[in-house]
Order: structure tokens, then C-alpha cells, then sequence
């Protein structure tokens, strides 16, 4: 039993005990509170008590059965409850209720049935028999669409992403990486900041309720998530979500709302390990009407959003800005091939730039949101295809997104069968139409072999059109980016005080998707270098292997489970969670892992100090090291010789020359592992638990 249904099961057993002292008015007043404020699932629990005490009311039926319809979790009984209704009372309106019923349990053909009836018989004189009679033509067209989709199941796996991500509580918009590194979304529940709140954002454990936060998830190496934390700096007691990602985790896009507006798009920049404060987009994304969902291109070049302006198809379309000047233009109207006349919204334009996934109500919906897609092809967009069942049910299914591969999916629903009130799916294969066809860049920028920040200007030959920037992070170093085929690029890399870099890539004749792992080294003084290594594409059948981010050289990891190796030490083996993916720059993770593998020792793995790197290595003098030895040295494949001096069988022996090199001016010396003489850099030994796990 999930602890939602535990929740709920004490909450019956709570109205089991307080009926036998409540009055029938009381509970009416009880029931018909919760049910004008759509707390259907309380209210179901009180109309079941009075329908079964008194059976003849037809008033409690008909609510029961209404909350039936709106309570995911007994939307079954819905049938039962509108039948009896039917068959017990003379009613014009009973067959739109009961034609509801049986179109949300998927019995499309009875629900176009009931549906007709009503519209037959229904009067359509006052304004309620209008907005029912159009809604039964709007449910009509749904079920004709479910049945044509029930023909055609997609294969695609749907299942709840589970904990420790979902919970009891309100779990949405969920936002990824295109590697899937990282992913934020919206919570709502007793982690809030501010806990339970009036609508004065005051304490209020009564009668208040929470608010809307950012939390963050990172994906472990086994390609489950990590505990959610909360976003230090974005979340307030007011109402803060997230709606989307940059695809490189750069720029995060919010949707905030108060008094003074309807709702507006604010974006957050991501500096090392800290999202900034949140700011608002300029005039040309948000009006003084509604806009709360968007999607950047690869590129940063387009932004795709919902907004209930004036001008569109109807009710919330979507809509495309492109940067002019580094700043948001005009917005154009995708047209009558992605927007309706009903709601269209939650854009997600995939890092290939011309597959856009979407929800609406519109096109061929079975009911509710639903999930579609479209490419755009020959300067227009193509035909709107609905992502089919089982991803789209006749409830909401919403806010899809889906990494660079598209071999996984997520999105967010309150299906029946979940957590909480809503939850986060995750689907596989993510998309059943031509796969992207794209190049995924990530690797780390090294300055004299360490992280660092840098500028990535990637250039478009064939137009001669600069895209981007992209960003490396100022922490860590690395950097993530989507190229489209078509033509070919010239990268520069550039940071302040080091020589620049310039890598051309030809992709003008891909036809598949392509990941390269290039690392970029930028010196002061030294010719610069990149050493680039191409992924093979897994198939949808193979499951990707999780390889760990390398500090100074792109080398493919394989991780397997094997025994515990007693080390030559006699030390257990070191517990490196705490420092696991974090940069070996930051003072504090450094002497962590002095502290804790300092002395830790195997046989097969040592230790050396790197004290060079160069293209041309006869340019490499190294006189004011000569005392601690000859270097040796090391070509590699990516034309790089490297200089090492010593060996060491620990890393604090390795640390005291280390630390002895630098005081003889070389500072950017650096400790390297070899296993059985193939060379690692420390961050990868971290990763794999200092052989705690084999390397390959």
C-alpha cells in the first residue's frame, strides 16, 4: 500500500469515527465544502457515507459519482454510480455524466453512445445545457480518436520514475539535461519552504497549504536519481516552479505569479554549483496576460512558449521568439499546424532543433492534455502526431521531455496508480519516430590541466553564423552541447589569459546520432590541444553505460560489480560518496581525499607526478626538476606527450613530491594513477571506488 492510499485509508477510518457524533447536516456542510473546492477524493469518502445511509437521495449519488470522475483512484465507480442514476431517475443530463464515466475508463464506443443521447434529447436552451452539449461533441471526438489510438498501443514502456523523487505529495514539470546528468522540477508538499501558509504566506497549520518550490535530482552512475534537495536562492514561501531547462543545465526558466500579474516567465543562470536569482524576461515573451511554459533551442537562439495573448488560434497557444541583439524579439505564432482552438501549451523543442513535443487539448486528444510531437522540415512544420497510449490516458498527461538519444522520456501525470497527487514518469523507448539525428559535444576545458571557466564559440560555416556561446562551468570545467547536421563548425575556445583554441567538426553528412567525448586544454604559454573520442550509439535494446567525466584525458570506463578486494594496506576500502563527482580543485574535496585514501594502496595501481603535457614536447625544459629525477615520458594517441617523475604506491607519498614541484615553480603539477601501467586520472579512480570496482 503506497502511502498515499495509507493517507487516505486514515482519513476513512477519521470519518468512520466522527459520523457516529456528526449530524446529516454536519456531514453535508463537511462533504459540500470539500466538493466546492474540488477536493474530491475527502468529499468522495463523506457522499459515500450519506449515499449508503441514504439511498434515496439522489443528490448524494450524483455528487458521489461526479467525485468518481474526478478522483483518479475511483474513477471505476464512476460507471456503477451513473448507472443506478439512470436507471433510478428521469434525467436529460444523466447520459453526458454517465457517457463521462465510461470515456475516462476507455469504453469509447459506450461513451459516444451515451454522449449522442444527451445531445439528442438535450434542450440546449439555457447557458449550463450549451457548455454540456458542446462538451459532449468535444468527449465525441475524443473517443472516436481513443479508438483509432487503442488500435495502434505504442510498445513504449510507461512507469513511475518512484522514489525517492516521487512522493505523497505534488511531484511535476519535470526538466532535464539532454545527458540527463541533472533533472529539476516542481514540488509541492511538506519539504516546502514556508511549510503550511495562509494566503498571506503565513503560518498556518490548519487551514493552510503549501506552496510550489524548485527541487534538483542527479542521476547516480547505476542511472537511478539522488535524493531531491530544494534550490538554495530560487525558493521563497511564495509559489516558485520550474517549466524548463537549457540543454545544458545552464539556464533554468520559472514560472512565478502574484497579485500585480497573471503569470510570467523568469529565467535563473547556473555559476558553478548555485543558481542565480531568478529575473524576468523582457516584453516580447512576457505580457500582461498569461505565460507559464517554454523551451530554449540548443542553440540559445529560440525560445518556444504558451501564452494566452490576443492574436492566437484560441486559448493558450504556442508561440517563438529569436534572439535579436542578445535580447528576445518579436513573437510569432506557430500556426494553425501545432495550435488549436483549445489549449495548446508546455513546448519542448529537442536538442536536434526541428522535433517539438507539446501538450493539448486539441488535434486527435483521447481526453484531457495529451502529448504530441511535430518536425519541421522543408521551412514548415509537418503533421501533428499524437505520442499514442499507453504515455496518453483520458486524463491530463503533460510537460514531455526528452534526452538527446531519444531512448528516454519523462513527463508528469495523476494517472491513477501513483504516489502522490501527481507524479513523474519515465518512458522507454522516449520517442517511436525517426530518432534525432544530432551531435551531442561534452567534455571538461582544462587550463595548464585544470578546470576551468571558458567560452565555447561555435561558428556555423556554411552560413557563416555564430551560435551560442556556450559556457564551460567555472567549477568543474566541463561544458555539454547539441550541434545539428547540415553543414560544418569551427569551435574557439577562449579564456582569459590562456591561448585560445580553435577545432573544426564536419557533420555536414551525419545521419545518425553522434556523442564526442572532446576534452579542451588551453595553456599560458603552451600550444593548445583537444583530444576528442566518439561514443558508439547504443541501440534501444542496450543499456548505456554510465562512464565518469574524466579530469585530464577522455578515457571509456566499463564499471562491473565484483568482490571486495582486501587492500595491501589492510585499510577497508574508503567510503568516496561524499566526494563522488566533485572537482578536485575545491581546497576542501582535495584534502578529503587525502584524508580518507591518502594511504590506500593495491597492488597493480600507482602513483605518479605529472609535471607536463605538450604537442611539441622537445619544447618542454624541465632543468629546475632535475633533482627529482629523470621524467618520464609517455606518447598517447591524442599526439600529447605527457612527462611524468617518480612512482609512488599512495597519493600522500605522490602529494609530498607534488607538493615539492610546485615550490620549484612548476604549479600546475598534477598526480596521475596508472592500473598495471594504463594511465587514470584520480577523479575516475573516485568514481570507481579506487578499484573497488573493476576497471576494464
Amino acid at each position: 500500500m503506497n502511502v498515499k492510499n495509507k493517507l487516505t485509508l486514515l482519513f476513512v477510518i477519521f470519518c468512520s469515527f466522527t459520523a457516529l457524533s456528526q449530524s446529516k447536516n454536519d456531514m453535508i456542510e463537511e462533504a459540500q465544502l470539500y466538493y466546492e473546492n474540488k477536493d474530491y477524493d475527502k468529499a468522495y469518502f463523506i457522499y459515500d457515507k450519506l449515499n449508503a445511509k441514504y439511498p434515496k437521495d439522489v443528490d448524494f449519488k450524483f455528487r458521489l459519482g461526479i467525485c468518481c470522475i474526478n478522483f483518479p483512484e475511483k474513477k471505476d465507480r464512476a460507471i456503477e454510480v451513473f448507472t443506478e442514476l439512470k436507471e433510478s431517475v428521469k434525467s436529460e443530463d444523466i447520459p453526458f455524466y454517465l457517457g463521462r464515466a465510461y470515456h475516462l475508463n476507455y469504453k469509447f464506443e459506450e461513451a459516444i453512445k451515451e454522449f449522442e443521447e444527451y445531445k439528442m434529447n438535450s434542450k440546449n436552451a439555457t447557458k449550463y445545457e450549451k457548455e454540456l452539449n458542446e462538451n459532449a461533441t468535444g468527449y465525441i471526438k475524443n473517443c472516436r480518436a481513443g479508438l483509432i489510438l487503442k488500435e495502434s498501443a505504442s510498445l513504449a514502456g510507461v512507469n513511475n520514475i518512484g522514489s525517492p523523487v516521487n512522493t505523497e505529495f505534488v511531484e511535476g514539470v519535470p526538466a532535464i539535461t539532454t545527458d540527463e546528468s541533472f533533472m529539476v522540477y516542481t514540488y509541492q508538499g511538506k519539504n516546502s519552504t514556508g511549510g503550511l501558509m495562509n494566503e498571506q504566506l503565513l503560518p498556518d497549520e490548519k487551514e493552510g497549504a503549501y506552496t510550489q518550490d524548485v527541487f534538483i535530482t542527479f542521476m547516480n552512475p547505476d542511472s537511478t536519481w539522488s535524493a531531491p534537495i530544494s534550490i538554495e536562492g530560487i525558493n521563497t514561501k511564495g509559489h516558485e516552479a520550474a517549466i524548463s531547462i537549457s540543454p545544458d543545465g545552464k539556464y533554468l526558466f520559472l514560472y512565478k505569479s502574484d497579485d500585480k500579474n497573471s503569470g510570467d516567465i523568469y529565467m535563473s543562470v547556473l555559476n558553478g554549483t548555485t543558481f542565480s536569482t531568478p529575473e524576468p524576461l523582457n516584453q516580447e515573451i512576457n505580457s500582461e496576460h498569461w505565460e507559464g511554459s517554454c523551451s530554449i533551442s540548443a542553440d540559445g537562439q529560440v525560445l518556444y512558449f504558451a501564452s494566452e495573448r490576443p492574436g492566437g488560434k484560441g486559448g493558450r497557444d504556442i508561440w517563438a521568439s529569436v534572439k535579436i541583439n542578445n535580447e528576445w524579439g518579436p513573437a510569432i505564432n506557430l500556426g494553425s499546424k501545432i495550435n488549436t482552438e483549445l489549449d495548446d501549451d508546455d513546448p519542448f523543442i529537442h536538442p536536434d532543433g526541428i522535433t517539438l513535443f507539446f501538450s493539448s487539448k486539441g488535434h486527435n486528444s483521447i481526453g484531457g492534455y495529451d502529448i504530441f510531437y511535430n518536425v519541421y522540415k522543408e521551412n514548415d512544420w509537418t503533421e501533428t502526431k499524437n505520442m499514442g497510449m499507453p504515455l496518453n490516458t483520458t486524463d491530463d498527461d503533460r510537460y514531455y521531455v526528452i534526452n538527446s538519444r531519444g531512448d528516454r522520456g519523462y513527463f508528469s501525470s495523476n494517472r491513477p496508480g501513483g504516489k502522490g497527487d501527481q507524479d513523474i514518469y519515465i518512458v522507454k523507448p522516449g520517442f517511436a519516430g525517426e530518432k534525432p539525428i544530432l551531435a551531442l559535444l561534452k567534455g571538461t576545458v582544462f587550463g595548464n590541466d585544470k578546470p576551468i571557466e571558458a567560452t565555447l564559440e561555435v561558428t556555423k560555416n556554411k552560413e557563416e553564423k555564430l551560435i551560442g556561446p556556450y559556457f564551460s562551468n567555472n567549477i568543474t570545467g566541463k561544458y555539454l552541447l547539441a550541434i545539428s547536421p547540415g553543414s560544418s563548425y569551427r569551435i574557439k575556445v577562449v579564456a582569459p589569459g590562456f591561448e585560445s583554441l580553435t577545432e573544426d567538426l564536419d557533420i555536414e553528412k551525419l545521419d545518425k546520432y553522434m556523442e564526442v567525448k572532446k576534452d579542451f586544454y588551453l595553456y599560458t604559454d603552451k600550444p593548445a590541444v583537444a583530444t576528442t573520442t566518439t561514443a558508439p550509439t547504443p541501440t534501444v535494446a542496450e543499456t548505456p553505460t554510465a562512464t565518469p567525466t574524466p579530469t585530464t584525458e577522455v578515457v571509456t570506463v566499463t564499471v562491473t560489480e565484483t568482490p571486495q578486494v582486501t587492500p595491501c594496506s589492510g585499510m577497508p576500502l574508503p567510503n568516496f560518496n561524499p566526494i563522488k563527482g566533485k572537482s578536485l580543485n575545491i581546497p576542501e574535496v582535495y584534502s578529503t581525499l587525502l584524508s580518507t585514501a591518502g594511504d590506500y594502496c593495491r597492488e597493480g595501481l600507482v602513483f605518479k607526478v605529472q609535471i607536463g603535457a605538450y604537442r611539441n614536447p622537445q619544447n618542454f625544459k624541465y632543468t629546475n626538476l632535475k633533482e627529482f629525477g629523470t621524467a618520464e615520458t609517455s606518447g598517447y594517441p591524442d599526439g600529447i606527450t605527457r612527462f611524468t617523475q617518480q612512482q609512488f604506491t599512495t597519493i600522500k607519498s605522490a602529494e609530498a613530491l607534488r607538493q615539492k614541484v610546485i615550490a620549484k615553480g612548476q604549479k600546475d603539477a598534477w598526480i596521475v594513477a596508472f592500473v598495471n601501467g594504463k594511465r587514470y586520472t584520480l577523479e575516475e579512480l573516485i568514481t570507481l571506488d579506487f578499484l573497488g570496482n573493476t576497471i576494464n
